[in-house]
């Protein structure tokens, strides 16, 4: 620091190219404004000595030089503090210009080429309870819908006849039964008699034929009586099997005759679904294939079945084929409701697969961005099917290339970004 005090006198004029010079010698360079001249000058700080002269001898002029000196000072590190400033705004500029995404890899996996549809429950076996014996209808236990197991009571029919019968049939027993033990008696008197010479063999043989024919009328009788009876009892409609009541063909106070359909059950055990596919599809399918159903109530109960049958028949209504796949019941599946079913035509080893939201279509079709350097190169992709949000790509990527994922709808080709995350 310059510690000399000064003031401002008036001096002669002074020799403004020799002070230039002898300033320049010194390294010393400044900016001093005199009448029509302006020098420019140049200060070194290894030049103190030159200072105190100056403030010694010229100390307007000195005073000048320093101010000059000091404004350059100022000025270029002023430049080069905006300079530097600058570069941190274009540079944070860039940043936000960059895109914030997520990334992911291209993968291979194994995935199943399939094809679904819908289609019907039904039930294998659906058999038609018949009434067994005549009479009117007095009781309906159980209604179109309701689950039957078998040997339930499902209806009623009037059994007053076929108790009257079973009674009538009885007697008959009873009265043959006593009739044959009367004619045991006889007969046995009547050897006693032919041993002692009373009646003659032919009328112990009458009497032995007799009994023979009464003992066979006996046994018809109890076949009439076991048939009365169990005619009584089927007056009681049961179920022959376990299942469910589809269709009810009788209301109380019909006559059913012998034969009449009452009812109809679908049983559950074994159920049949009828899918239909477009019939350009029908090369593709084949018996043994696995399906695999699903009903819209519980979509999360899968039932696994074959296609046991492709009908060869064409729907000219909605020209579709039908396949037919049976299933072991899951749980609660009705005959009648709707089913989805999947069908696994193949298996792929080693498919390229992209999360789903990797995929953005733009004017040029289906593409990716593939992720290099800070920037995203547009690719057109080729997409297969999908499963569980993922995308299988069947041309346009390579196994482990960088895509982005989340964000990847707002790019364009070669556009910055900055990668948030990796999934």
């Amino acid at each position: 620091m310059l510690n000399h005090g000064f003031k401002l006198i008036k001096h002669k004029p002074i020799n403004l190219v020799l002070f230039i010079k002898k300033l320049k010698f010194h390294n010393f360079e400044f900016a001093v404004d005199v009448p029509e001249i302006q020098v420019m000058s140049k200060l070194s700080a290894n030049t103190p000595s030159l200072v105190h002269e100056l403030f010694k001898t010229r100390p307007l002029i000195a005073v000048m030089a320093l101010a000059g000196c000091i404004g350059l000072t100022s000025i270029q590190g002023c430049s080069k503090d905006m300079e530097a400033e600058n570069g941190e705004m274009k540079h944070a500029k860039m940043e936000l210009a960059a895109s914030l995404i997520t990334t992911s890899r291209v993968r291979s996996r194994s995935i199943e080429d399939t094809v679904s549809s819908t289609g019907q429950i039904a039930s294998i076996s659906t058999p038609m309870i018949s009434a067994e014996v005549t009479g009117r209808i007095i009781t309906i236990a159980k209604d179109i819908g309701n689950s039957v197991k078998k040997g339930e009571i499902i209806a009623q029919i009037d059994p007053e006849m076929s108790r009257l019968k079973q009674t009538a049939t009885h007697a008959n027993v009873k009265r043959l039964e006593a009739i044959i033990t009367n004619k045991e008696s006889m007969l046995e008197r009547n050897q006693q008699l032919l041993s002692k010479g009373f009646i003659s063999n032919s009328r112990y043989d009458d009497a032995e034929a007799q009994l023979t024919a009464t003992k066979e009328q006996l046994a018809q009788a109890k076949a009439n009586y076991h048939s009365a009876s169990e005619q009584f009892s089927k007056t009681n409609v049961r179920s022959s099997v376990d299942g469910q009541i589809i269709k009810r063909l009788i209301s109380i106070g019909d006559y059913a005759s012998k034969g009449k359909p009452l009812f109809e059950i679908s049983t559950s055990g074994k159920l049949q679904v009828v899918l239909l596919f477009p019939e350009a599809m029908s090369s593709r399918f084949k018996q043994g294939q696995v399906v695999r159903l699903s009903t819209p109530t519980n979509p999360n109960e899968i039932a696994e079945g074959q296609i046991t049958e492709i009908l060869s028949a064409i729907d000219t209504s909605n020209r579709s084929i039908r396949i037919v796949v049976e299933v072991e019941n899951p749980g609660q599946w009705k005959p009648g409701a709707s089913v989805t079913g999947e069908v696994v035509l193949a298996t792929k080893e080693q498919a390229l697969v992209v999360p789903a939201q990797a995929i953005v279509l733009r004017p040029a079709g289906q593409v990716v961005y593939i992720v290099e350097n800070g920037h995203v190169k547009q690719r057109i992709v080729t997409t297969g099917q999908t499963i569980n949000g993922e995308v299988e790509i069947l041309e346009g990527v390579n196994s482990g290339e960088q895509i982005a994922n989340d964000g990847a709808g707002f790019l364009a080709d070669n556009a910055m970004i900055r990668i948030q995350g990796v999934n």
